[in-house]
């Protein structure tokens, strides 16, 4: 359905993820203890846009928590492109039915911006899915939906309302992720409007490896609050100190498309969350352009 949805609002062939190498397997020092990492939801998670598995979300983040912790990561992608955020329960009942526990990492809901549905189901299912992975032990970032309207590919007819569709999906992830007690990072950025020759594949809508590198630049900063909360190797601080307290998780919600690359931390013990703002440093905001994709023909 989201393929043949996506035929009447995309220009040209979207590539369908064929060939993106899996970043799966041990990072870090070959003995110890290991740090588990999974990597769930749609073709972002996937990283649809890249050929180089040093160049995918999962590897990058990996090697960012190598560097963290001092202790190996294994990471699993169970993440599969194409799918809704309702499509995703598979995934979570793979991971929940592991023996072990690490940090779980969602990044999910440019699909079901693209199709002419509410946008209130996505949002429950995806506090249903961090609910059950958080009753079975792991912590979990979510990654807020980006902006899908910026993508050139979309028809021009389409991009606002993909990006309104976007914000408000944003939200309402954050306010059901924070409730059930995930650690929620924005995605929002205006790097991909400003510079999209730079920031996209050849499709002109999945990212390229520049593109994802902003993505996971933000994401880094929550995957390592949650994975100093993990007893494995050397854990890492939590972080800085909060740049900001709301007194629930839906005032946090309003700011996750306020807040670019901000990180929201629910505190359990009082129904608090704390806020830490993203500050790059400033080549990392540059952006450079990555070699030209070829999309697969679905």
């Amino acid at each position: 359905m989201v393929r043949a949805y996506a035929s009447l609002v995309v220009r040209g062939r979207l590539w369908d993820g064929t060939g993106v190498p899996s970043p799966a397997g041990r990072y870090g020092p070959p003995d110890g203890p290991a740090l588990p990492l999974v990597i769930l939801g749609d073709s972002s998670a996937v990283t649809v846009g890249v050929r180089e598995r040093g160049e995918t979300n999962g590897a990058r983040l990996a090697d960012d928590l190598v560097a963290h912790l001092g202790c190996a990561v294994e990471l699993a992608v169970p993440a599969r492109a194409g799918v809704t955020t309702a499509g995703m329960a598979r995934q979570v009942r793979e991971v929940v039915l592991r023996p072990d526990r690490g940090v779980a990492v969602v990044l999910v809901g440019g699909n079901d911006v693209m199709l002419p549905t509410g946008l209130r189901g996505p949002a429950a299912h995806l506090g249903r899915y961090v609910r059950q992975l958080r009753t079975a032990g792991w912590q979990v970032v979510v990654g807020s939906c980006a902006d899908i309207g910026a993508a050139p590919a979309l028809r021009r007819g389409v991009r606002r309302l993909a990006s309104a569709r976007s914000r408000l999906l944003a939200r309402r992830q954050a306010a059901a992720a924070l409730s059930a007690g995930a650690v929620v990072v924005s995605l929002t950025t205006d790097a991909f409007r400003q510079r999209p020759e730079l920031l996209y594949c050849a499709d002109g809508f999945h990212p390229n490896a520049d593109g994802y590198l902003l993505y996971q630049r933000r994401a880094a900063v929550a995957v390592k609050a949650a994975a100093g909360l993990v007893p494995v190797g050397t854990p890492g601080a939590p972080g800085e100190p909060a740049d900001g307290t709301f007194t629930d998780p839906h005032r946090a919600s309003r700011h996750v498309t306020r807040e670019p690359g901000a990180c929201f931390i629910p505190a359990q013990s009082t129904g608090r969350v704390l806020m830490r703002r993203y500050v790059p440093a400033p080549e990392q905001e540059q952006g450079t352009s990555s070699s030209a994709l070829t999309p697969t023909a679905p």
